[in-house]
């Protein structure tokens, strides 16, 4: 079951560099949720830890409803249904993404970080996706798909609290759940912004600004 949670957190986050429009990646950031929830439920009934229980069922709800829901909503209301626009092109997009998950292959590997007994296998993927989040604000030019790498990256780093020391306390997990849905909230409202001002989601467009 871990195998395939792996699996499944690799080949979605990819598919981030395989997709045409905004949608798909809303799409793909809800799976990811959910997998990320089944590995927090599948830690707790492996130690009995009430927090990682707690943990799961608040992915669930705002990771993979919420979060997913308010993107949703945002896309259809600014009308992005036009051809996603990357820095780079989509197959050197694709071979990057395929070095950067070898190279945190390589990483963790070579780390040595100590890791909890039912986590070690978590922490790999964990740095990967901390790496694709990265290089997907870094290749996107629409704002939406820069914040749903804001996101990557913060499935990352709750991955590597999974897989080093069971999660952070409730207070911490709670707080940082909050956090991210202001912060989708906001760029949802700079994307609003944005779209009203330049009839677009494309960043580059607020070049336009200086004078």
């Amino acid at each position: 079951m871990e195998g395939l949670i792996t699996i499944c957190l690799l080949i979605s986050t990819l598919m981030l560099f395989r997709i045409r429009r905004t949608l798909d990646a809303v799409g793909i950031i809800c799976v990811q949720s959910l997998a990320l929830a089944f590995v927090s439920l599948i830690i707790w009934s492996k130690t009995g830890l009430v927090h990682l229980l707690i943990a799961g069922v608040l992915t669930f709800i705002v990771k993979a409803i919420l979060i997913p829901a308010v993107l949703y909503f945002t896309i259809k209301k600014t009308g992005n249904k036009k051809k996603i626009e990357h820095s780079l092109g989509q197959m050197s997009a694709v071979f990057i993404a395929f070095l950067l998950v070898m190279i945190g292959q390589y990483i963790a590997a070579k780390l040595q970080l100590p890791t909890a007994e039912y986590g070690e296998q978590y922490l790999s993927t964990a740095i990967v996706l901390i790496f694709l989040g990265i290089f997907k604000i870094i290749n996107s030019k629409q704002v939406l798909l820069q914040g749903i790498g804001v996101i990557v990256i913060e499935n990352g780093l709750f991955l590597i609290t999974q897989a080093i020391s069971y999660g952070m306390p409730l207070v911490v997990e709670l707080g940082i759940f909050f956090d991210l849905f202001v912060a989708v909230i906001i760029i949802a409202s700079l994307s609003f912004k944005i779209s009203s001002t330049f009839n677009s989601l494309n960043t580059e467009k607020m070049q336009d600004l200086r004078g």
